[in-house]
């Protein structure tokens, strides 16, 4: 791909779209950043899976950064849970490594969960907003110090160590479960699990970085170009995301998923 002013420009706002949004829905940008080398710009999708991790990397920093000065999400949270979606990921390092995969299939798996995270997003928007008018939520009262994550703690394993997998294998941050799991099963407020899911994004991404700056193809100008508009969007969207109405979020980033999902298939 020729790198033109244009292509430079197009690929910085971009970065800055998907990463706003990223950071806001609390999954990762990973589905937007793949979607977008591919759909966009023609890139071979196990390339653009590669060079997706290396931006998800750049732009959870800054959105991690962010939610910590705002209290939202701990280092101690972080790197528990953590722990468990890199172990996922190693899982899928040593198990790609004697099992091949080609495009055509990461391809299908890749648009098949786009479906999935589209539909599932589109069923959480409209619970949280029948949820709303039958009784507000405020999280006002609400203190992470104390709140008790461990009484369901087992259960999330799974979860985390699923996130871990799919985050390797598709370059997408592990966000699409993360966000659900510390919500629904650990029972964090959304504006905390979305803060606490970029968090173990981030640390997650360090090592799947790693790996796949040894074993895989990263196009670092892309990544580089991407991720600067990436980490802008990442700390906008962080610093905005109160604010937000996040059923008409919710919305959109599902619509957008489901045609990129479809246009992937065809």
């Amino acid at each position: 791909m020729e790198i033109t002013f244009i292509v430079i420009f197009i690929l910085i706002s971009l970065g800055f779209l998907a990463g706003t949004i990223a950071v806001i829905a609390g999954i990762g940008g990973g589905v937007l950043f793949v979607s977008i080398m591919t759909v966009v710009f023609i890139i071979p999708i196990n390339i653009a899976i590669d060079t997706s991790t290396f931006i998800i990397l750049t732009s959870s920093l800054a959105g991690f950064i962010t939610y910590l000065k705002q209290k939202r999400t701990t280092l101690k949270l972080s790197l528990l849970f953590s722990a468990f979606s890199i172990l996922g990921s190693i899982l899928t390092t040593i198990l790609f490594l004697f099992i091949p995969i080609d495009n055509t299939l990461l391809k299908i798996i890749f648009a098949s969960t786009l479906l999935i995270a589209g539909g599932n997003m589109i069923y959480k928007a409209i619970k949280t907003n029948n949820q709303h008018k039958k009784q507000p939520f405020s999280e006002q009262n609400f203190f992470l110090e104390k709140h008790d994550y461990k009484s369901n703690f087992k259960k999330s394993i799974p979860l985390f160590l699923l996130a871990g997998f799919t985050a390797n294998l598709l370059g997408i941050g592990g966000g699409i479960i993360n966000t659900p799991s510390l919500h629904i099963v650990l029972n964090y407020p959304i504006h905390y699990s979305t803060a606490i899911s970029t968090s173990i994004i981030f640390f997650t991404a360090i090592y799947n970085t790693i790996i796949k700056a040894i074993l895989g193809e990263i196009d670092y100008l892309v990544g580089i170009l991407v991720a600067i508009g990436s980490v802008l969007g990442s700390i906008f969207g962080a610093k905005i995301s109160k604010r937000m109405p996040r059923v008409y979020l919710q919305f959109f980033v599902a619509i957008v998923l489901i045609i990129l999902a479809v246009r992937m298939y065809f």
